[in-house]
């Protein structure tokens, strides 16, 4: 079953590995004047951790060490590659700085340096409309989410929240799309637009509703999260925008403020070329006891077209949730599929092959319960 339990048996036994290996280094200390990327990784999963337990002197600390090693001093650092100002190297060079930007500000040091380091990244990952064209062309699908993921969260510490909403509100079409063709790797990149893109509408408009929803978005987003490798990594941001945005999250009310047209504006449907397995093969909703008979659900597009038929209807969160339950290859509890399909079920109004889908969920779902397992949903090529 999933609970926080295996999380915490995860940490200290990295919390543990890591304080060993850096004192057996001499790096615990002090900082080495040369860092190999394992002593990196073992100072970023400490910062994470000890920030975890609330250990702040120790997690600064560790932070800090981001602070003194390898910090760009220019949009574009010097290099022998070719491709250096290729859109592909200057996203990626854009992601390095905003984490750097991050590390500066969980260390509580250099805000200018921070705010530097958030303006270079947010140009790095700039995507003109040649290049999302190209991105389309050749499917490349997740490198264009990620582009518009980390330049939103960029401008989003820049308070340029009017430019950041439209490419935060495009990282999980992408992300879908790219989920259609393959294994999802990018799983922290798909779970943190649900803090981001309500943080931003609340910052464009500052509603006690859009308040809410932004508190409630952040931890949405840290408890989707379900691989402990991810959740420590989806740490550092969660811990980052708490911090950054505290002014959000600690907030009982939002400020009264005299009525002002809305700023947000409804993000652009996509409109993407079908794929090759968009509309063949399945996806089969599973139940993880192995005894079991799965049931056949339908086609990639068909599940997200039910998705976005139940998100209309309102107040069915799981079953809204299952094309995110499937692009993140999630586990689910039955208990709530089970209420909510009985509760769409009982409705007068929907389509029959709504109905028949949401009975198939059901099925599994109930036997699920029965047999005390969980539920995923899994892609079967079709059979050449």
């Amino acid at each position: 079953m999933i609970n926080n339990k295996k999380f915490i048996e995860f940490i200290k036994n990295e919390q543990n590995r890591c304080e060993i290996y850096l004192k057996e280094k001499g790096a615990y200390d002090k900082f080495p004047r040369e860092v190999e990327s394992k002593t990196a990784r073992c100072y970023n999963n400490l910062a994470v951790i000890y920030k975890y337990w609330s250990d702040e002197q120790k997690s600064r600390k560790m932070f800090q060490y981001f602070t003194t090693f390898r910090v760009p001093t220019s949009r574009i650092e010097e290099s022998t590659g070719k491709d250096k100002e290729s859109t592909s190297s200057l996203v990626e060079e854009g992601i390095y700085q905003l984490r750097k930007g991050i590390y500066f500000n969980l260390a509580k040091t250099d805000p200018q340096k921070a705010n530097q380091l958030f303006e270079w990244a947010a140009e790095n990952c700039y995507q003109s409309d040649e290049d999302i064209a190209a991105g389309i062309k050749y499917r490349l699908y997740d490198e264009i989410a990620v582009g518009y993921l980390w330049r939103g969260y960029a401008l989003l510490n820049l308070g340029r929240y009017e430019e950041a909403y439209e490419p935060l509100t495009q990282v999980i079409p992408y992300l879908n799309k790219y989920k259609k063709s393959g294994e999802m790797w990018r799983k922290v990149e798909y779970a943190l637009p649900k803090a981001l893109v309500p943080l931003c509408e609340y910052k464009l408009e500052p509603t006690q509703e859009n308040l809410q929803k932004a508190k409630a978005g952040i931890e949405e987003y840290i408890k989707s999260l379900r691989e402990n490798r991810d959740k420590l990594e989806g740490y550092l941001y969660y811990f980052h925008l708490k911090e950054y945005f505290a002014d959000v999250y600690t907030a009982e009310k939002a400020p009264l403020q005299a009525e002002t047209p809305a700023k947000i504006k409804k993000p652009k449907k996509l409109d993407l070329p079908p794929g090759k397995y968009d509309t063949c093969g399945s996806v089969t909703i599973v139940n993880m006891d192995p005894d079991s008979l799965d049931e056949e659900f339908g086609t990639q597009n068909e599940l997200e077209d039910y998705v976005e038929k139940v998100r209309n209807l309102g107040d069915f969160p799981v079953l809204s949730g299952l094309m995110e339950l499937y692009a993140m290859e999630n586990e689910q509890e039955p208990e709530p599929l089970v209420e909510e399909c009985e509760r769409l079920l009982s409705r007068p109004d929907i389509e029959p092959d709504m109905k028949e889908k949401t009975k198939r969920i059901l099925k599994v779902a109930k036997d699920a319960h029965e047999a005390g397992f969980t539920v995923m949903l899994h892609y079967f090529e079709p059979e050449v």
